[in-house]
């Protein structure tokens, strides 16, 4: 790689200056204004002025491209490890994305701007055939790395930061799913379909709990009339806490169990005996991992029951039922794990139920 010097200039006082002008990586002429110049482009030293197109350029110890900056960004801001491995899955997924003629991993971040984070989107969009909620899951973890960039004087702006992606934009191929509620009834009945693994689809059904929750349940977690949700799964990893509003770690929930589920978790860790380190496994006695549960475990029982459920929407309908028998609203987020306004606007759906109660209202 070239290395350039900087401009050397006189103001119309006599003083000399140096210009810590370059070239960036598509060619064009630039000026490197970094924050610890105050923004400014000229300086007294010539030596400052090379330590600034350096930086620019990529030929300083700091690393300068997004790609070599992803490398360490957890090291330098470690957040939970659910979060970490979330953030490393979905940035990722698009370092290789050439945006003007150049790989992502390659652009200077003090370069990047919010044409080309609109660039990104049309590419997961129209090219990549994402949903919008993956595509604004992304963006949020590049515009998290970019924050952490500012404040390891990487870069100057996050030009990732307020993108809006609406759920209707037509370039998304993949459009969402509709998310349906069930009786408490029909999601017995799936579960009875299950055969040996009732316990376990009921778990999903009675207690509203994220399928990352359920397969690392350890028979230290239930004591008989609650669950203790301590940590999660993720690709057959175990980590410590749970997910939050922000993607963040939480320190866990307690969950109540009804008396019929109480009795079959009874009953599969008696089955297990002692030495199972968890309530459910594979017959092989491992943890589920999220691929082979849903080969084995959930598409069966969709194909015996002829229902097509999903794991989340079975909390979206317990969510939605248990609020409509008028649990306290508070009590109700806790159980879910989110924050109140969040349970109301994501997992609150309607049941159909009250059109007798408007008539007699206004009678």
């Amino acid at each position: 790689m070239r290395r350039e010097s900087p401009t050397r200039r006189r103001n119309p006082s006599g003083k000399v200056v140096w210009l810590a002008r370059y070239s960036g990586r598509d060619g064009k002429r630039r000026i490197a204004k970094p924050t610890w110049n105050r923004g400014k482009g000229t300086f007294d030293r010539k030596a400052d002025a090379q330590r600034a197109i350096d930086e620019a350029y990529g030929l300083s110890d700091r690393p300068d491209t997004l790609g070599a900056y992803f490398e360490t960004w957890t090291e330098r801001h470690p957040r939970s490890e659910r979060t970490n491995a979330t953030n490393e899955h979905r940035i990722g997924r698009l370092v290789d994305v050439e945006v003007e003629g150049i790989p992502l991993e390659d652009w200077p971040m003090r370069e990047l701007r919010r044409r080309h984070a609109l660039v990104l989107v049309e590419h997961m969009l129209r090219t990549e055939g994402r949903a919008t909620t993956g595509a604004v899951g992304i963006m949020r973890a590049l515009s998290a790395m970019a924050e952490d960039a500012i404040t390891d004087e990487v870069c100057d702006l996050n030009p990732f930061r307020g993108v809006r992606i609406r759920a209707s934009d037509p370039r998304a191929q993949k459009k969402r799913r509709p998310i349906r509620v069930f009786s408490f009834e029909e999601m017995h009945r799936f579960a009875k379909a299950a055969g040996r693994y009732e316990a376990l689809v009921r778990t999903f059904t009675d207690t509203g709990m994220r399928l990352g929750e359920v397969l690392p349940l350890r028979p230290g977690d239930f004591d008989g009339e609650t669950l203790q949700v301590r940590r999660t799964a993720h690709e057959g990893q175990i980590l410590e806490g749970t997910k939050t509003d922000h993607g963040e770690e939480g320190a866990g929930r307690v969950v109540p169990v009804p008396a019929t589920l109480g009795w079959m978790l009874e009953a599969q860790i008696n089955l297990n005996g002692s030495d199972q380190e968890l309530i459910f496994t594979t017959p092989r006695g491992l943890m589920w991992r999220e691929r082979t549960f849903y080969r084995d475990v959930w598409k069966p029982t969709q194909e015996a029951s002829r229902l097509d459920i999903r794991p989340h929407e079975c909390r979206h309908s317990f969510v939605t039922h248990l609020r409509a028998e008028g649990v306290n609203d508070a009590d109700l987020a806790e159980i879910a794990g989110h924050r109140v306004e969040t349970m109301l606007a994501r997992y609150t759906h309607a049941v159909g139920e009250s059109f007798s109660k408007v008539r007699g209202v206004i009678g």
